[in-house]
């Protein structure tokens, strides 16, 4: 019976390691496509207009508004003209 329990415990961290390590590798490749540049700002931008240009990340529209402003360091989601701001987007192979 222990020898039976024994193995059941194992076979349940084998899966579990297995469809982690799935999920890990799905995920490591969805980050090598993802890119990052420096926009201007021009006068009318907004994050929400810049967000609509960039975001093909899939990413909802706040979830990449969100990380803009954490990439920038940004206390408030205003924008000024003339500034750079670094925005990332997904290159398409």
């Amino acid at each position: 019976m222990r020898k039976l329990f024994l193995t059941f415990i194992f076979a349940l961290f084998l899966v579990s390691f297995l469809l982690g390590k799935v999920d890990t590798t799905r995920a490591s490749m969805d980050r090598e496509n993802i890119r990052y540049t420096s926009v201007k700002v021009k006068y009318g931008d907004s994050l929400d207009t810049i967000s609509k240009e960039y975001n093909n990340t899939g990413m909802s529209h706040e979830e990449y508004i969100d990380s803009i402003m954490e990439m920038n360091r940004m206390d408030s989601n205003k924008v000024h003209p003339g500034c750079f701001i670094l925005v990332s987007y997904k290159v398409e192979r």
